[in-house]
């Protein structure tokens, strides 16, 4: 039997995706911006929230842009699941929660889960206030 690891899976890069998404609907994020999203939800005590949902590592550069496939592949596992719906705009392509992503949600109450939520909860009040601008600007200096 072949035992295959959820940490840094698709499956993982979608519940985060989800898990975000949930607290900031009805509203959307484009593919970019749900690729900050995973980012800064993993690694959200560099920026100014709680406790990081994954430890440290010494160099992260260029770890954003190698979580891309990761992040896209658990997009389009959680569309299949039917808990992330895809909205085409004349701006692009942006994605948001079904109805049936926080009945989902709900039944998550491993530690991980719980603080994922409380992290998504977080991240979603600083977009709303600050928009993606702060996120850009605070990127560019933990990242590059």
């Amino acid at each position: 039997m072949i035992k295959e690891s959820v940490f840094n899976s698709s499956l993982e890069a979608g519940m985060r995706a989800i898990a975000f998404l949930d607290t900031y609907h009805p509203k959307s994020l484009d593919f970019e911006q749900l690729l900050k999203v995973d980012y800064i939800l993993v690694n959200s005590a560099d920026f100014g929230g709680s406790a990081s949902l994954h430890p440290e590592i010494p160099n992260r550069q260029g770890e954003l842009s190698s979580r891309r496939e990761v992040v896209r592949s658990g997009i389009e596992l959680m569309k299949r699941f039917g808990l992330i719906e895809v909205k085409l705009t004349n701006r692009g392509i942006y994605y948001k929660t079904t109805e049936e992503a926080e009945p989902y949600l709900d039944l998550m109450r491993q530690k991980y889960s719980l603080a994922l939520r409380d992290i998504a909860a977080w991240l979603t009040e600083e977009v709303s206030q600050f928009g993606f601008r702060r996120i850009d600007s605070n990127l560019g200096k933990k990242v590059f």
